[in-house]
């Protein structure tokens, strides 16, 4: 997740009102629609596609970026430099000696051969040893970003959120029911055609600092943020047991599995002779389990701790202290299920219904 910090009208900008869940509303280049405050129902299925779901238990939800795909981006990295060595130091001087045929100077494939492998095995040292340096910068550089980004923290006996600002210990407590969440979509025009990019935002207003941080996720498709979402919102509404589990972090025992998953699916006719082998024949260009080993070192390193500073924030209460939803959250949820149950959508239920939590022009 990214994390932006602007004046608390910026983000108002299409309006002086406070934004409420259902509302659509436009921007420059798109629109964004908003699932709360009142984080009502969206009728869509809980899920954690990108596993950002760091830590799930009966007191609190913690959201942030995992480890997810973290060895795939070392395994390209490798590829990417074997594959330039390769070019570069085999498969040009071998296409060069084939020109041998008929060479004026009446050099034999061999002797072309060696001296295009020669020219071509330092230019090809250079070219791949840049293409590593880039590769490494991109790697480590998501690390340590991620690192400084802590995940946000949903409390839902308490029914508050709890962000850390970057570079801060100090945290942002915004009451559940007042967060202010949305998916919006933006086009763009390429030359040859027209791009939509999604977004899943949410916004934490911070008081003391006069500032409002906001939280953007860039998501696949509109279904990958309602999902993400409605996990949340599930998980504060009606608890773990409703929403996805925690994320699996990858690995060296990622790569265990990945093997023990091949070998049986070779086994049951799933996977042929030649599958298994450009299996291994791909992890051993990208040097094995190193990749696995990365991202390993990813998650110990930018999965770190909570500060002190919200330890007491994150002790579970005794029931008879949890907090309860509101009244008016209560009714409106109640109103959205039954049109759920009628076979209405969220966005149907606001254009049909005219419901008084839409905003009207």
């Amino acid at each position: 997740m990214s994390v932006d910090i602007k004046q608390p009208g910026d983000w108002r900008d299409l309006s002086n009102q406070h934004p409420v869940a259902g509302e659509t509303r436009r921007f420059a280049t798109g629109e964004a629609l908003f699932f709360s405050p009142l984080p009502i129902p969206t009728g869509q299925t809980p899920m954690d596609l990108g596993g950002s779901f760091l830590e799930v238990n009966d007191t609190y939800l913690d959201v942030g970026s995992s480890n997810f795909n973290k060895a795939f981006q070392a395994r390209v990295m490798i590829a990417s430099v074997m594959l330039l060595l390769i070019v570069s130091s085999i498969v040009g001087p071998f296409i060069a000696g084939l020109t041998s045929i008929g060479d004026p100077y009446g050099r034999t494939f061999i002797n072309i051969f060696i001296e295009f492998f020669a020219t071509g095995a330092v230019f090809g040292v250079w070219i791949a040893a840049g293409a590593a340096v880039l590769g490494l910068y991109v790697v480590i550089s998501s690390t340590l970003t991620k690192s400084r980004t802590r995940p946000i923290r949903f409390n839902r006996q308490r029914r508050e959120v709890c962000f850390f600002p970057n570079n801060s210990d100090e945290p942002v407590i915004q009451p559940w029911e007042e967060l202010v969440a949305w998916l919006s979509v933006s086009t763009g025009s390429t030359g040859e055609g027209i791009i939509s990019t999604y977004t899943f935002g949410m916004a934490f207003d911070d008081p003391k600092a006069d500032t409002v941080h906001f939280v953007n996720r860039g998501v696949a498709t509109p279904i990958h943020g309602l999902a993400e979402w409605e996990a949340i919102r599930v998980y504060m509404e009606k608890g773990p047991q409703y929403c996805p589990g925690k994320a699996p972090y990858e690995g060296r025992h990622t790569f265990d599995q990945e093997r023990a998953d091949m070998h049986e699916e070779y086994q049951h006719n799933e996977r042929s002779a030649l599958g298994v082998g450009w299996w291994y024949l791909t992890h051993l260009i990208t040097w094995w389990r190193f990749p696995y080993w990365v991202a390993e070192w990813d998650h110990g390193y930018s999965m770190k701790a909570l500060p002190d500073s919200i330890a007491d924030w994150s002790k579970p209460l005794p029931p008879e202290q949890w907090a309860t939803p509101s009244a008016e959250l209560v009714a409106q949820s109640a109103r959205i299920e039954k049109a759920f149950a009628q076979g209405q959508s969220f966005m149907e239920y606001f254009n049909a219904s005219k419901h008084p939590m839409q905003k009207t022009s």
